[in-house]
């Protein structure tokens, strides 16, 4: 592994390359549930399904993150302890590895960013403003909406 090149903005566009996939199955896998145990499944399903698409408008984009970045995810796989990917940076051969606590931990805070409910309760004002920026740059909901 070499870290030449490497950004802490690559690694965050990796790690949602890995995880916005788990978003969309574990919502997919909800509205079926929802469908079935909710008599007025309607709001809930129009919810999940508006969330699905933010998901997907965020692939979207993250793909277009990897073209401009020179990533390209070329072996992932899911192991007992969690998810790990192999992956190029500008010509450079990396590794990422995910433990599960880590990937659903972190698909929950998407999950509820996606949904519309407020994730800023979780960034610890101790950590810098840059490391925050980083690691929050799926992030396009506002502190402060109007």
């Amino acid at each position: 592994m070499n870290n030449r090149q490497l950004s802490s903005e690559d690694i965050t566009y990796v790690k949602l390359h890995l995880l916005l996939p788990l978003i969309l199955s574990a919502f997919a896998r909800d509205k079926k549930i929802a469908e079935s145990v909710f008599k007025t499944p309607a709001p809930y399903l129009a919810l999940m399904e508006s969330a699905m698409r933010k998901v997907d408008a965020d692939l979207f984009e993250i793909r277009r993150k990897f073209r401009e970045l020179g990533l390209k995810v070329y072996e992932e796989s899911r192991t007992e302890k969690g998810i790990e990917a192999k992956y190029l940076c500008r010509g450079y051969h990396h590794q990422i590895s995910l433990q599960w606590s880590f990937a659903a931990a972190e698909s929950t805070i998407l999950m509820e960013k996606y949904l519309g409910m407020d994730i800023f309760k979780y960034i610890d004002p101790s950590v810098p403003e840059r490391s925050v920026r980083d690691y929050n740059l799926a992030i396009k909901q506002e502190k402060n909406p109007k």
